[in-house]
């Protein structure tokens, strides 16, 4: 008998996993008993554990928080769509698609999971929003006899209180990794023995920082022979004149010299311990070093380059997982057919610097690949008369008139 025979409840949790209350309105005064205050998560606790980790997440996170999702129908963008509006403008009642998309990615990026539950309309025609879920929260079962995904979801402030079944369908799912297709690999364990090691480093680096102290050499002359109770009164005599003068100045008779020494703050080998951890955690994350402040091995010709690499390498997969799990879990093959799909627009975030943009933007006109209005709408300026129509240079004539002795218009 498969796992979930017995299990699943008398509606199926693919049709109704959650109370819709997205209607409800702020809570009149009666009714300021059901809030409660924000609880943070266990990804939380984990960014604050390194400064290489949060800036690993962040920078992830905010890329891709940053891309546009939109529907399209044959790249054309589908404004009066539902699901356009639910994507591009209200994920649900608590956060703005930036937001939305900030918050699952910085879970993945610590959890190595990031679910977004999919709550359908009373009349399961459409999707209300979309909830976010701690993954902490989240334990994913697969049917052993149709294979079938299904996650078991727990409440947040009882981590023990089993809250609902819910069928892969109605889940979005992004991972970091997973060697099965069930579960993402967290990076936090995989870091876990660099975590360790750089957090000992630091705690001796405070211990040498108490320890840290300035210090005043005696050097006496060969031929003074003193026992120990001689020299004591040579160096108190000397710290009294020292303090009588203010700390400033002192007489030094006999032959006796006085020099300063300090110690360094800082370990060096601090330092190159903290950069080990920075690659180290740019590794794992899949992110160049320089992008976590470790700028010694950067040999890229420009900005434009070191983004490249960033996109392709680091944000592209995670892309790749928000199209196909969008398209998957809001369309309907039928959909699919006739030319829908939610594409996220990298455009805006492979901009290159002035001259190249400039460069390219030329090539597409003259090429008659965009019209000037396209170019203009892009850089954020409004249309000008004739400028939808496409042009292409005249300067290219082909090599086949150019043998027979003709001109392009005469052709």
């Amino acid at each position: 008998m498969a796992l979930f025979r017995k299990n699943r409840p008398a509606s199926r949790a693919r049709d109704k996993p959650l109370k819709d209350s997205a209607n409800e309105k702020t809570p009149g005064k009666a009714d300021f008993s059901r809030l409660r205050p924000a609880r943070k998560t266990r990804a939380d606790y984990a960014m604050t554990t390194s400064e290489a980790i949060y800036a690993a997440v962040s920078r992830i996170a905010n890329t891709m928080a940053a891309m546009p999702i939109h529907l399209k129908k044959d790249g054309i963008l589908q404004r009066d769509d539902d699901l356009e509006r639910l994507i591009a403008y209200a994920p649900n009642p608590s956060m703005t698609p930036y937001t939305f998309k900030q918050t699952v990615m910085a879970a993945c990026g610590n959890e190595g999971n990031g679910y977004a539950l999919i709550v359908p309309k009373e009349n399961d025609k459409g999707v209300e929003r979309l909830d976010v879920l701690d993954p902490a929260c989240v334990q994913p079962y697969r049917d052993v006899e149709t294979h079938e995904m299904w996650y078991q979801v727990y409440d947040r402030a009882d981590p023990k209180k089993f809250q609902f079944w819910v069928h892969d369908s109605r889940m979005l799912v992004i991972r970091h990794m997973s060697a099965n297709g069930e579960r993402g690999i967290r990076p936090i364990d995989v870091l876990r023995g660099t975590l360790d090691y750089d957090l000992q480093v630091k705690e001796f680096s405070i211990k040498q920082l108490e320890n840290v102290s300035g210090g005043i050499i005696l050097t006496l002359p060969n031929s003074l022979q003193m026992d120990q109770d001689k020299k004591m009164e040579v160096v108190n005599q000397f710290l009294d004149t020292y303090d009588d003068s203010g700390g400033r100045v002192c007489l030094l008779e006999g032959g006796m010299q006085a020099t300063t020494f300090s110690q360094s703050p800082v370990d060096a080998r601090v330092l190159d311990v903290e950069r080990i951890s920075r690659n180290r955690v740019a590794t794992v994350y899949n992110i160049p070093p320089h992008m976590l402040g470790d700028y010694q091995d950067t040999s890229y010709a420009t900005a434009e380059q070191s983004m490249l690499e960033y996109m392709q390498l680091t944000i592209l997969p995670f892309v790749i997982q928000w199209e196909e799990q969008l398209n998957r879990k809001l369309l309907s093959w039928e959909r699919i057919r006739q030319g829908y799909a939610f594409v996220c627009e990298m455009d805006a975030l492979y901009r290159a610097d002035t001259q190249t943009q400039a460069e390219a933007d030329q090539k597409n006109v003259r090429n008659g690949k965009l019209t000037i209005n396209e170019i203009r709408k892009k850089d954020g300026l409004p249309p000008v008369a004739g400028g939808d129509e496409p042009l292409v240079s005249r300067d290219l004539t082909p090599l086949r008139l150019i043998l027979e002795g003709k001109e392009v218009n005469e052709s």
